[in-house]
């Protein structure tokens, strides 16, 4: 018995030095700090983020970015945008700071284009447009101005590109109520009647 207490203590022990050694943090930032690049941003209907992970554990890791379209209420593909371990030209992270950029943005011609940007490369996207009367916006998973933790080996979202809730009793289009909403992105379709969106998941491995 008294074995069996001393490995349940060493174990406890064992999680919580774990579970205190992943300090993966996120924070994001829209936009451009240059105001005329903003400005042309804002012409062109271009939205970016730039979106920076922090933390020891990084380093030695390798990625994988996906990029999930749902429609009518349900996942309909899901792409693999960035898998780092398949590629040597990609090495693993070697810093405690990892980040790229996200440009999208809704084209004329009735698609959604998407880029990726990391440091010496980028992979752009290209997706149909679902439902041309009402436009795309971009939100992070951030509940406060607080970094997000992230969790090593786990998918973990990281933004959603989305239509409006329409609001019935006002007619409203409005798309804060829907990332700021107790439900999980995945069910958005269904309670919020949103014909499609895509949501962008990372893991560090």
């Amino acid at each position: 018995m008294k074995h069996c207490i001393i490995l349940a203590v060493a174990l406890i022990c064992f999680s919580t030095l774990n579970a205190q050694k992943n300090d993966i943090k996120l924070q994001t930032k829209y936009g451009s700090e240059h105001k005329d690049l903003q400005d042309m941003l804002r012409f062109q209907d271009i939205e970016t983020i730039r979106l920076t992970f922090t933390g020891n554990d990084l380093k030695g890791k390798n990625y994988k970015l996906f990029v999930k379209e749902y429609t009518n209420g349900s996942l309909a593909r899901t792409d693999t945008i960035m898998d780092s371990a398949k590629y040597d030209y990609i090495p693993a992270i070697n810093d405690s700071v990892f980040e790229f950029k996200y440009y999208v943005k809704t084209q004329i011609d009735n698609t959604i284009k998407m880029n990726f940007m990391f440091e010496r490369f980028s992979t752009p996207k290209m997706y149909d447009i679902k439902a041309a009367k009402d436009k795309y916006a971009l939100h992070d998973f951030l509940k406060t101005s607080d970094p997000m933790p992230i969790a090593l080996e786990t998918k973990t979202l990281i933004m959603g590109y989305f239509l409006p809730y329409i609001d019935k009793e006002t007619g409203w289009k409005k798309y804060c109520d829907v990332t700021g909403s107790k439900h999980k992105p995945e069910d958005w379709g269904t309670v919020f009647d949103i014909p499609n969106y895509y949501l962008i998941e990372i893991v560090f491995e």
